[in-house]
């Protein structure tokens, strides 16, 4: 990761990302530092930009093929001791669950997606939009 970070091209900082993604929940805590963005001093770095935006905002092509071979053991405690899991469940009006139980594992915690979202440099992008220097 390290030499791709440092020498690589875009495509190969969007492979990293592609791969990220496909991992099982928890990635905040380890591979959240794997995804650098830069847009200032970087000829690309706008269209790094909005291509990793997009990956990220678009579901993730045969992410299920992928980790249907990761399959959690079926170890579910009646209590609600430990962390909590961070999934959101959408409930209707007549109460029903939006979301299948059975593959609701394969989902990425909102953390993960809050910590992946925290590498885009926002301000960069802007600065680079209006022409600001750094110093001002």
């Amino acid at each position: 990761v390290s030499v791709l970070q440092r020498i690589g091209c875009p495509g190969d900082h969007f492979f990293l990302f592609n791969h990220v993604l496909r991992c099982p929940a928890g990635i905040s805590e380890w591979a959240v530092p794997f995804i650098q963005i830069k847009v200032l001093d970087n000829p690309s770095g706008v269209f790094h930009f909005m291509q990793s935006l997009a990956l990220l905002m678009s579901p993730v092509k045969n992410r299920v093929d992928f980790m249907c071979h990761m399959k959690p053991s079926e170890r579910k405690s009646s209590s609600s001791s430990g962390k909590e899991s961070g999934n959101w469940t959408l409930v209707d009006e007549g109460g029903e669950e939006d979301e299948d139980p059975e593959t609701s594992w394969i989902l990425l915690l909102e953390d993960d997606l809050i910590s992946l979202l925290s590498q885009f440099p926002f301000h960069e992008l802007f600065q680079q939009f209006l022409g600001f220097k750094s110093g001002g």
